[in-house]
C-alpha cells in the first residue's frame, strides 16, 4: 500500500519551503512524472537545488529539467539508495540530522514556495515512525503496539490532508513523527514484521489511533482534550475507544480525579503503583518567578488569538486588558484531572482559557527555556509578599502529552508485566479490534 507524506518545515510547523535540496550517495532520476524512463541522471552525492517562483520550478544542479508552471517533478534515487533531504534537519537519533527516505519525493510549486510530498510504501513509512516514535530499548510487546497504532493512524489520521495533497504529515505536532529510515533496529524490524498489515478498527473502520508519551496514571477522555477536526468544536462528540483508563489496573476510569486525587498522587513519588510510574516524565514542575510570568504570558496569549484555530478557546476579560496577575485558578477538569478550563485571574480581569494544549501552550517562556508545560494534568502553589502580591508560582504535574490513548511508557510497563501486544492495545483503545489492512 501507498502512502504519501508531508514533510514539514525544520521547526515541524509547516508544509510550505522556501526551497530543498536532495541528494543520494547513489545518485539521482529527476522526472517530470512518476515513471522514470524519461529521467535526467545526477552524479552520486551531487546535491540538487530546488526552488519555486511564479509557480515554476527551478533546479540547479541538473541539466535539461525545466517544469512549467504549476508542474511537479519527481526525484528518485538510484538502485538501492535512499533519498537525502539535505536542506532538512530531523533529531531521530540516526547518524545524521538530514533524513533518508526509501520511496520518491514529489516536489509542487506552490506560488513562491513549495511542496515537499515523499511517496512511499505503508511499510516503510512505519519503519520510519518507530525508529523515530519509541526506543528500540523498549519491550518487544510495547513496540509492537506502537506498531499497530501507528499503522492504523496512517490510514486514519485526525487531520485530513487532502488539501495537502498528502495523506498524513511528518510532525508530531500535528500526526506522528516520521523522521525518515536511515537505520532500523532489529527490535524495530521484528515489531513490524511480527504485526504486518494489522491495524486497529471499530464497526469495521480504521480507528483514531492516538497515542501520547506519558498519561501520569490515568488515560484522558477524548472530548476533553480535543476539538473536532472539522468544525473546531469543544467539546467534540465522544468517541467510544477513547475512553479514560486506570494504569493501576486494566479497568475503565469510572472515577473523576480531583485537584486533591492530583496531590496526592504527586506526594507518593516512589511508590504510586502504576504501569507508568516508572518513568522520569511521570512527575513534573516547574517554578515561576510571577514577573517572568507576567512578561511572557500576555504575549503568548496574544500570539494565540491570532490563530483562527486556537483564538475559540481564549475567553478574554470584558476590558480584553492583561494586567498583573493575582492567581490561576482550573475552573474544570477531565476524567484523569487534567485541567481543560483555566481561569487566569489579573487586575483587569479574569481570563479564561480552555482546552488542555491551549493552555499549557500559554506558559510557553523563553526566560525559563519552557516551550509550554508537559502536561495539563496539574495543578499550582503559590508565594505572595507581605502585601499579598503574587512573587511566584510553582505548577506541578503528571505526565508528558495530552495523555488520550495508548501511552507509550504505560505500554512499556504492561509488557514488563508480560501483557502482550493485542492484550495491551484492547486496554488502551476498549471495544477496538485488530483487522488487517
Amino acid at each position: 500500500m501507498e502512502i504519501r507524506v508531508g514533510l514539514t518545515t525544520n521547526d515541524l510547523t509547516k508544509l510550505f519551503h522556501d526551497g530543498v535540496t536532495v541528494s543520494s550517495p547513489g545518485g539521482l532520476s529527476v522526472s517530470p512524472t512518476r515513471a522514470a524512463e524519461h529521467s535526467h541522471k545526477v552524479a552520486p552525492e551531487v546535491q540538487v537545488r530546488i526552488t519555486s517562483k511564479g509557480g515554476a520550478l527551478h533546479l540547479a544542479g541538473v541539466e535539461g529539467v525545466t517544469p512549467g508552471t504549476n508542474q511537479s517533478i519527481f526525484i528518485h534515487a538510484n538502485g538501492t539508495s535512499q533519498l537525502v533531504v539535505n536542506s532538512l534537519k530531523r533529531a531521530h537519533g540516526a547518524k545524521s540530522p538530514e533524513p533518508h527516505y526509501v520511496g520518491s519525493l514529489e516536489i509542487k510549486p506552490t506560488g513562491g514556495q513549495l511542496r515537499i510530498i515523499l511517496i512511499t510504501t505503508l511499510e516503510n513509512y512505519i519503519k520510519g515512525v518507530l525508529q523515530s516514535e519509541i526506543p528500540a530499548s523498549y519491550e518487544l510487546e510495547a513496540v509492537k503496539a506502537q506498531a499497530v497504532a501507528a499503522r492504523t493512524y496512517a490510514l486514519r489520521p485526525r487531520i485530513d490532508h487532502g488539501i495537502d495533497l498528502c495523506n498524513v504529515c511528518d510532525s508530531y505536532l500535528c500526526c506522528q513523527y516520521f523522521a525518515g529510515v536511515e537505520t532500523i533496529s532489529a527490535r524495530h524490524t521484528q515489531a513490524i514484521a511480527d504485526t504486518s498489515g494489522q491495524i486497529l478498527t471499530y464497526n469495521g473502520k480504521p480507528i483514531l489511533a492516538l497515542f501520547s508519551s506519558n498519561a501520569g496514571g490515568c488515560t484522558e477522555d477524548y472530548q476533553n482534550c480535543f476539538s473536532d477536526p472539522n468544525t473546531n468544536e469543544f467539546p467534540p462528540p465522544a468517541l467510544p475507544y477513547l475512553q479514560s483508563v486506570s494504569e493501576k489496573d486494566f479497568a475503565l476510569n469510572t472515577k473523576s480525579l480531583s485537584e486533591a486525587d492530583l496531590r496526592k498522587i504527586w506526594s507518593q513519588q516512589h511508590a504510586y503503583p502504576s504501569a507508568d510510574a516508572w518513568s522520569p516524565h511521570f512527575f513534573w514542575h516547574v517554578t515561576m518567578p510571577a514577573s517572568a510570568l507576567e512578561a511572557h504570558m500576555h504575549h503568548e496569549i496574544s500570539v494565540l488569538q491570532k490563530d483562527p484555530m486556537m483564538t475559540p478557546f481564549i475567553v478574554p476579560p470584558t476590558s480584553e486588558q492583561f494586567g498583573h496577575i493575582n492567581n490561576l485558578k482550573v475552573l474544570k477538569r477531565g476524567k484523569s484531572g487534567t485541567a481543560i478550563e483555566l481561569a487566569v485571574e489579573t487586575s483587569t480581569g479574569t481570563w479564561v482559557i480552555k482546552k488542555e494544549l491551549v493552555i499549557r501552550s500559554i506558559f510557553k517562556n523563553s526566560e525559563l527555556s519552557l516551550a509550554r508545560l508537559k502536561s495539563a494534568k496539574l495543578f499550582f502553589d503559590f508565594k505572595r509578599d507581605s502585601n499579598g502580591l503574587l512573587t511566584q508560582i510553582v505548577a506541578s504535574g503528571l505526565g508528558w502529552g495530552h495523555g488520550v490513548g495508548m501511552q507509550q511508557t504505560g505500554a512499556q510497563g504492561w509488557a514488563k508485566r508480560e501483557k502482550n501486544y493485542k492484550e495491551i492495545l484492547g486496554h488502551y483503545f476498549p471495544g477496538s479490534e485488530i483487522s488487517d489492512v
